[in-house]
């Protein structure tokens, strides 16, 4: 299935980038730059991609984090963004991240796998749907040892809610989204491995009411009911984030992809670093200020 991405005659690399962590500390607003270097990780290969300096056609990156919630653009505009922003730091030790891909919240801690494939995409166009159905089919091949059916389609009041939501027996465990820069392609992946998913949710509907997002006039959040979601673990074998990682890249290597594991030290991140810092100046203005 990767064979369409080829860029020469050499065999098809995908670069590895693993950044596991167990840390259950939640980020305090000193360590901010810590919560955002797993993004800065990704633009720096999807930009490297798109200049063509990058040596590989594909690259993969997993990055559970400590404790946090990732906030989407939209997020921003909550009618009482300050507030809820304030309630996540102060009454639950949450430093949230505003990341550049599209979507909206989501919570992320080590027992939440976040993936990021990316393609290089110059010799074979996907559109935005290609590139979702890729990685359901994906990971379906890797489901179907298993014995697991995975459904997509919205789960409107699950968080984050899309239309390439994939489920399991009516109960959604990832949610997908995109970031594209010229022929570079980030497709982002969360899935819930195991943990307890009902505060998840929960966390995320109390910000919702604590942003005031029922006084939104576009409707543009979720009402969220913590009961539509699950973790993988809950319907597989699969309990660690180790478990996810080791299976989806052997079905990887299984068609035929030469993996090649690198560290994330050797990727010049500084520039993206930057770029997120300014993208999350907001939220550090409103909590220096509390």
């Amino acid at each position: 299935m990767f064979e369409v991405f080829k860029t020469s005659n050499k065999p098809l690399t995908m670069a590895v980038y693993k950044d596991i962590t167990k840390n259950n500390q939640a980020y305090g607003l000193e360590e901010a730059d810590a919560a955002l270097l797993p993004f800065a990780v990704d633009d720096a290969i999807l930009n490297a991609i798109n200049q063509e300096t990058f040596e590989a056609p594909l690259a993969i990156h997993f990055w559970p984090t400590r404790p946090t919630v990732i906030l989407g653009g939209m997020d921003t505009r909550l009618p009482n963004f300050n507030q809820a922003v304030t309630w996540l730091y102060k009454n639950q030790d949450i430093l949230p991240v505003v990341r550049p891909a599209g979507g909206l919240a989501v919570v992320s801690d080590p027992n939440v796998l976040n993936v990021t494939l990316l393609i290089d995409t110059k010799n074979q166009a996907l559109t935005i749907d290609q590139a979702y159905e890729f990685i359901v089919a994906l990971l379906q091949e890797m489901m179907d040892a298993h014995g697991v059916s995975l459904e997509v389609g919205e789960v409107a009041t699950s968080y984050c809610p899309g239309k390439f939501d994939v489920s399991i027996r009516g109960q959604k465990v990832a949610g997908i989204a995109q970031r594209r820069i010229g022929h570079a392609v980030g497709i982002y992946l969360y899935m819930s491995i195991s943990g307890d998913q009902e505060s998840r949710g929960q966390l995320v509907a109390d910000m919702y009411h604590e942003g005031q997002a029922n006084q939104d006039e576009k409707g543009r959040y979720p009402q969220v009911d913590p009961s539509v979601m699950a973790n993988l673990s809950d319907f597989s074998s699969i309990d660690s984030v180790e478990q996810f990682v080791n299976q989806l890249l052997a079905v990887i290597a299984h068609a035929g992809v030469n993996l090649n594991e690198r560290k994330q030290s050797e990727l010049d991140t500084a520039t993206y670093i930057e770029r997120m810092q300014k993208r999350n100046q907001v939220l550090y203005d409103i909590l220096a200020n509390q």
